[in-house]
């Protein structure tokens, strides 16, 4: 079973409450969702309207994902790291922004029926590709095989990141690092999720 889709019910949380968690950032890694089922959902756009359709990650970025979690297993399950790859059709005359990947992506995620658990995301605004690699830990491999398997070489990546820190039991916190990943001229978005848990 892959251990590669974002937990969707945490992201929706994220994008219509619009809370701010102001816990420190510590440096750790992501949480596995279950595997998507869903191909197509239409989800509207500020500027049209965008079908997301789960790819899924490449044979290389699975490899890499399974890799990673395996690690973090042999480390007490130290941390949880997932990954969604989508495609979507682009017809507008203007270029898909990162306001619409996120508004799409969160949307999708509001759509999942598994919504349970609420985590209070903390916008850190868009960031550059460094601030992903540095943030990969035992998913280092990611980089570069995230631009070479689904970009084209050229394009500028745009990053968005968000961050929670929230207590799971007394004393042990789980950190969440959530990276969207847009792709402007591939038209595909990538979703990454690493989380660190305090043991």
């Amino acid at each position: 079973m892959f251990r590669h889709t974002v937990q969707w019910s945490v992201l929706a949380s994220a994008l219509f409450l619009g809370a701010c968690n102001t816990a420190p950032t510590p440096t750790q890694e992501p949480t596995p969702a279950p595997e998507s089922t869903q191909s197509v959902r239409a989800v509207e756009s500020k500027l049209s309207q965008i079908e997301l359709e789960w790819e899924g990650p490449t044979p290389l970025l699975e490899s890499d994902m399974e890799a990673g979690n395996e690690e973090c297993d042999s480390y007490y399950n130290w941390c949880d790291g997932t990954l969604d790859v989508y495609g979507f059709p682009w017809s507008s005359t203007q270029a898909p922004t990162l306001s619409d990947a996120v508004e799409s992506v969160f949307a999708l995620m509001q759509q999942d029926p598994r919504e349970q658990s609420r985590i209070n995301w903390q916008d850190r605004g868009t960031v550059p590709f460094s601030t992903l690699s540095d943030t990969l830990f035992f998913f280092d491999a990611l980089d570069p095989h995230l631009l070479t398997e689904l970009g084209n070489g050229t394009e500028q990546v745009q990053i968005r990141y968000f961050y929670s820190s929230y207590l799971v039991a007394p004393g042990a916190h789980d950190w969440n690092h959530l990276f969207i990943v847009l792709f402007p001229q591939s038209h595909r978005i990538a979703v990454f999720n690493l989380v660190n848990h305090e043991i």
